[in-house]
């Protein structure tokens, strides 16, 4: 037998056996994420299930996690697949259906050991008994992903349970200083709008959720619907104009949000404004001339004040020539050329184009509490877009891949191709990713990456084939 045809042998063999390795391997934590982010719940919940009996105190905190995420994946399948069953039981009270889908859902328990249930009032849709949360509670008190999970149940919640508020408000008591407020803004809005919300006993809560909502996000589209009343006892009328009939007041003050506005301005006395159909924080609804509405103005502190005082704030208006920004290095010799810049307006824009390798670092001190905003778009391949070191080698990373942003080995499905603003901020040893200021992901941990060794600043870093452009980096 000649050399070759060993060697051929040999490399076949050894292919034969990886695959078969891979193929026998048990699924990892990493496999089970991987199966949720592409909508297998059932397939993950097997793995953390086998997972959850095997792992130690440190990785069963998440798998526990993961397992919530999967099994709330899971029932969202189970209503889109018994929506028509659910929607005659809500609306004939069909027991015969009703039992038919109860015994499902108990033989569905017994073989994969869930606690699935079904809920008829004051709506109907399958749910979760909460076991598997209540032992994830009991196993891990003041976890660093109970807020987390408890936002998902949230969304679940109010996609079902639209007619009230009532959710919002207890995880906003639970959460004040939450990191999902904005999220949680949006959520309330909608739920305004339905007339049956009822809001009494919330007016307080409702008033200082919005008050720190305008303090953080006073450039986000819901702002511009956040108003208070700047007159004494003005009237709330049942359509826009002085005709309409008095259906309420407004005090002094008092927080509103508009859920609709008039087609045209009209000139009322010496003043032109829009009419505004409204609901108050006290639950008055009605409309009400712009005349006496005011925006929330954002209260200014310590905190307003230090968020755009960025150690370093980086535009690339100044090259030491065509490849290199002023005060960046190139991370691999050889390659500078892959990187170049466009001027568009007042605009410098960063580019990557290489089939090999690329990027460019800035050596900076370690950030404790770091936050890194960074607006790019992906063109084509892979690219880290940006990503800070600090003392001891994790990296807080976001890699830009078609079709999902990767965190730090997190990946949410996310059109990158389109300019965004990606935020990385560190709360204490973990990471939360926001995106045009709206939060995506939190608990993330940084990792230590074979490409950004040293303390500093990365940004389009490409291994292969990578296209890529950045407008802006701020870091603090």
């Amino acid at each position: 037998m000649s050399k070759k045809l060993v060697a051929a042998v040999i490399i076949i063999m050894a292919i034969v056996a990886l695959i078969v390795y891979r193929t026998m391997a048990p699924a990892t934590l990493d496999d089970a994420i991987r199966y949720i982010d592409n909508g297998s719940y059932s397939k993950a919940l097997k793995t953390l299930e086998r997972l959850a009996k095997t792992s130690n105190y440190e990785d069963g905190e998440r798998v526990y996690y993961y397992r919530l995420k999967a099994m709330l994946g899971f029932i969202n399948e189970l209503n889109e697949d018994y929506a028509d069953e659910c929607s005659e039981i809500g609306k004939s009270k069909n027991k015969k259906i009703e039992e038919k889908l109860k015994n499902k859902l108990e033989a569905l328990n017994k073989k994969s050991g869930l606690d699935i249930m079904l809920v008829t009032d004051p709506v109907c849709y399958i749910y979760t008994d909460g076991k598997l949360y209540d032992e994830f509670v009991s196993l891990y008190p003041g976890s660093r992903f109970i807020e987390a999970i408890d936002f998902d149940i949230l969304q679940f919640t109010m996609s079902k349970q639209s007619g009230t508020i009532n959710p919002i408000m207890e995880f906003y008591k639970r959460y004040p200083e939450t990191t999902y407020l904005s999220s949680l803004v949006t959520m309330l809005l909608k739920a305004m709008a339905n007339p049956k919300v009822e809001v009494k006993g919330h007016s307080e809560k409702l008033a200082l959720m919005l008050q720190n909502y305008c303090n953080k996000y006073s450039s986000s589209a819901e702002y511009y619907r956040l108003f208070k009343c700047k007159g004494e006892n003005v009237n709330l009328r049942d359509s826009a104009g002085t005709h309409g009939q008095i259906t309420g007041k407004l005090n002094k003050g008092e927080f509103v949000i508009q859920l609709e506005r008039s087609m045209d301005s009209v000139q009322i006395g010496d003043v032109r404004d829009y009419w505004y159909r409204v609901v108050s924080v006290s639950g008055s609804r009605g409309w009400v001339f712009g005349k006496f509405l005011e925006r929330i103005e954002p209260v200014t502190g310590a905190i307003a004040q230090n968020e755009e005082n960025f150690t370093i704030d980086e535009h690339f208006n100044e090259w030491t020539d065509s490849h290199t920004p002023k005060g960046w290095q190139h991370v691999f010799t050889g390659f500078e050329d892959v990187m170049s810049f466009l001027k568009l307006k007042d605009k410098n824009i960063v580019k990557i184009d290489t089939n090999e390798k690329g990027g460019l670092y800035k050596k900076t001190g370690s950030f404790q509490n770091m936050v890194c905003k960074v607006k790019g778009r992906l063109i084509e391949g892979n690219v880290i877009l940006a990503g800070v070191v600090g003392y001891g080698g994790m990296a807080a990373t976001i890699t830009l891949l078609p079709g999902e942003v990767d965190v730090c080995g997190y990946k949410i499905p996310y059109t990158t191709t389109q300019w965004h603003e990606y935020e990385m901020r560190s709360e204490r040893k973990t990471l939360s990713l926001y995106i045009d200021g709206e939060l995506v992901a939190r608990k993330i941990n940084p990792q230590k990456h074979n490409l950004l060794k040293s303390s500093g600043i990365y940004i389009l870093i490409g291994d292969g084939r990578a296209k890529a452009e950045i407008e802006y980096i701020k870091v603090k």
